[in-house]
């Protein structure tokens, strides 16, 4: 944007400030609140658009927070992100830059993402640049990567009406700035404002278009280029040929410099190596997106394996291996790997990188920083056979914003959730032990760091365990549609809640009001106990299959929008207090399967499914009833 908001900054010098900076100071006491809440930022303004009706957009005014990334989103609690990078969101891997990305927002219960990066989702690693991709934000997993971030609105609800008939609207192309039409406006859609006026009297002129709502993630686009800004150099650097190490120790200490760096459709195989790094990175973003600083680096459609080498960093912003880029992959085995600054993981992929692994043992102890982890663009990461260890926020084990695969592994993050799923993706795990200290044990949700595609995040787990030692639920969903299946996988947990499935106001996760979670969970030959809890705007469904269990109660407040549970004829359902259900669906029309303990399950007599009942009550074993809401 070309020009300053004269009347705003005019404001700003007469109030004694010296200079205008992208955080503004703390405003006097003399200072409007509205004044002090919508801000100048790049000598500007921004928007989050809350309704379109013909040509007349409403836009909440607010300011930008840093980004998501991709990465679990930092601890949060009911959808609020903590202090730190943005949501293990959140989620995440909610934050700036990283949510982490790769990592869970922060850890999330209920919605509510604690301080720290969003986000651990809590889906929010909004973390910063990554939530941390791969991570959550703080504890959120990772919640999302990088991208502007998150957009807070002004404490005072200030929001404006625009005829988009009389403004221009631009957007980013890759590296260009094109024109662009009303159409291109969603709700959710991140807008920087050119204008004249102030507070709820602003009147934009121009409209830029920084995160939108649609494909890419609610607030975010995340397709965006598949290179850097910033040149990748090495200090062992394959460029196009093929080449081998075999026993080399190589060490990095420049800021912005990979150890090794394999690109141009080059091939490396190193094996037997020491590879070490310090020295920061310059571009949180940049490292966890496109691998600047990072100690192994496969881009650009080139191909590497690396194997018994122990890799080592203490520098910020240095993830261990990297692949980004279609085409490029990474082949690991017998790796170890500790990384001890912040957006630091372990395995990382993005924009269709690929990272198979065998054998691995990572340490990771900064913020953003889930072992195992995919950011911005996607990536697809095996793991068969290893351990991880997380010792930071919003670091989760596990932060997907692509897809990930595991077996034989063993994982433990004590600041952020066992795993984080943002958006439409994946985390598939087998014969794997998880344990996590986030605010809840797998956080599935959407952030608006644009680091996740919308779209349905999967979870499936057979014959492994997942343990949170936190008090809050065993799952928590949030701003997304969500479907995980489980199979002989025992569940962990303390709060007696097994699911909650709400939106959240806190996090900027979608739109208040129409940011609820859709969750299907279907268990096959599994053991579900606890309760079920869903809010106005969420639907929860459930399915027992091949002999499994459930002892708990759901919607017992009566609250979802909708909720549908179905039995076959080998599946039981014990209560554990009165139920309320849209629609039953039983392969045992007698309900001997459904154990009362005294308590009444409520269904809708007059939703399409519960034919077969005839709205009668059927009387269930331990003394309650199936009747009609």
């Amino acid at each position: 944007m070309k020009k300053i908001l004269t009347v705003l900054l005019c404001a700003v010098l007469m109030m004694g400030f010296t200079a205008c900076t992208q955080q503004a100071a703390e405003p006097s006491s003399a200072a409007p609140a509205e004044e002090a809440d919508v801000q100048v930022q790049d000598d500007a303004i921004y928007g989050q658009v809350t309704a379109i009706s013909g040509d007349e957009a409403a836009i909440a005014l607010g300011t930008m927070t840093g980004g998501m990334g991709g990465g679990t989103p930092p601890d949060m609690e009911n959808g609020e992100m903590p202090s730190g990078e943005a949501p293990e969101m959140p989620g995440g891997e909610a934050p700036s830059g990283d949510a982490e990305n790769g990592e869970a927002p922060p850890d999330m219960e209920n919605g509510e993402m604690p301080s720290g990066e969003a986000p651990e989702m809590p889906g929010g690693e909004a973390p910063s640049g990554n939530a941390e991709n791969g991570e959550a934000p703080p504890d959120m997993g990772e919640g999302g990567p990088g991208g502007m971030g998150g957009f807070t609105a002004d404490e005072n609800g200030t929001e404006i009406t625009v005829d988009l008939t009389t403004v221009t609207i631009t957007k980013q192309d890759g590296a260009s700035e094109t024109e662009a039409s009303p159409a291109d406006l969603t709700e959710g859609t991140i807008v920087k404002m050119e204008g004249s006026g102030e507070g709820a009297s602003f009147v934009p002129t121009a409209l830029e278009i920084v995160n939108t709502g649609g494909a890419g993630g609610p607030g975010g686009d995340m397709s965006g280029s598949e290179t850097g800004s910033i040149e990748l150099t090495g200090i062992l650097t394959v460029d196009g040929t093929s080449e081998a190490s075999d026993g080399e120790e190589i060490t990095s200490s420049s800021a912005d410099e990979n150890t090794v760096l394999v690109k141009n459709g080059g091939s490396l195989a190193l094996k037997n190596g020491t590879l070490g790094k310090t020295g920061d990175t310059s571009s949180a973003d940049e490292s966890n997106f496109y691998a600047l600083n990072a100690i192994f680096a496969v881009t650009g459609g080139s191909t590497a394996e690396i194997s018994d080498t122990a890799l080592t960093s203490s520098a910020e912003g240095s993830n261990a291996i990297f692949a980004t880029g279609e085409g490029s992959t990474v082949t690991v085995d017998n790796v170890t790997i500790h990384t001890a600054g912040n957006s630091s993981r372990g395995l990382d992929a993005t924009y269709g990188g690929t990272v198979n692994a065998t054998n691995i043992d990572i340490t990771t102890e900064g913020a953003h920083c889930a072992p195992i982890a995919t950011d911005r663009g996607e990536g697809t990461i095996t793991v068969d056979t290893g351990t991880v260890f997380a010792a930071g926020d919003g670091s989760p084990c596990i932060y997907s914003t692509g897809d990930i695969t595991v077996k034989n592994l063993t994982g433990t993050a004590t600041g952020s959730q066992a795993a984080v799923v943002e958006g439409k993706n994946s985390i598939t795990m087998t014969d794997t032990d998880l344990t996590g200290a986030g605010e809840n044990g797998i956080m599935l949700y959407q952030s608006t760091s644009g680091d996740a595609a919308e779209g349905t995040a999967h979870f499936d787990a057979a014959d492994s365990k997942i343990t949170t030692t936190s008090n809050g639920p065993m799952i928590y969903v949030t701003n997304t549609q969500a479907e995980a299946v489980f199979e002989n996988t025992e569940l962990v947990f303390t709060s007696g809640v097994l699911a909650n499935v709400a939106g959240n106001e806190t996090n900027n996760w979608g739109t208040p009001g129409s940011n609820g979670g859709q969750f299907t969970l279907t268990g096959i030959n599994q053991i579900f106990e606890g309760d079920v809890t869903c809010d106005e705007i969420s639907t929860f469904a459930l399915s027992l299959t091949q002999g499994s269990t459930f002892a708990g109660a759901v919607n017992t407040g009566n609250t979802a929008q909708e909720v549908a549970i179905s039995l076959d004829a080998d599946s039981t359902w014990t209560l554990t207090g009165d139920s309320y259900v849209t629609v039953l669906t039983n392969a045992d029309e007698t309900c001997a399967n459904i154990v009362s303990g005294g308590y009444n399950l409520y269904y809708d007599a007059d939703a399409a499914g519960n034919e077969w009942i005839g709205g009668q009550t059927i009387s269930l074993a331990g003394g309650g009833s199936l009747m009609p809401a």
